[in-house]
């Protein structure tokens, strides 16, 4: 899929798993916001909020856009996606790539799971 982010390299045992992606120099709709180099350490990149700048409209209609259109593409195959965050979406151009699809299949919990859990009737 075209808002997928691909991998290089992927695999897995009973105990681990390891997958690589290409490097992207523009970094994650995160490293945007914030206006951050990717490279830089975690604190100095997210733990600044003078830095943090909004997005333009026509930003938003595209990203949303392609955002919705691959979640919509991964609930037809039945594939679970819960890890939807902007750390987890890649720049390439002016294009999102989602990243991290294989977390539903390795048993990580969802991004989103103590939200969901503090509900009785979502099992």
């Amino acid at each position: 899929h075209p808002y997928i982010y691909k991998v290089t390299f992927a695999t897995a045992s009973e105990s681990s798993a390891l997958v690589i992606r290409p490097f992207n120099e523009k970094g994650t709709l995160k490293d945007l916001i914030y206006k951050a180099k990717p490279k830089d350490p975690f604190l100095k990149k997210y733990c600044n909020p003078k830095k943090i700048q909004g997005l333009e409209l026509q930003q938003i209609k595209t990203y949303g856009r392609q955002i919705l259109e691959v979640l919509k593409f991964l609930h037809e195959k039945g594939f679970p996606y819960g890890h939807l965050h902007s750390a987890n979406v890649v720049l390439d151009g002016d294009t999102c790539k989602l990243l991290d699809l294989e977390n539903s299949l390795l048993g990580l919990p969802s991004f989103y799971r103590s939200y969901f859990s503090q509900f009785r009737k979502i099992n």
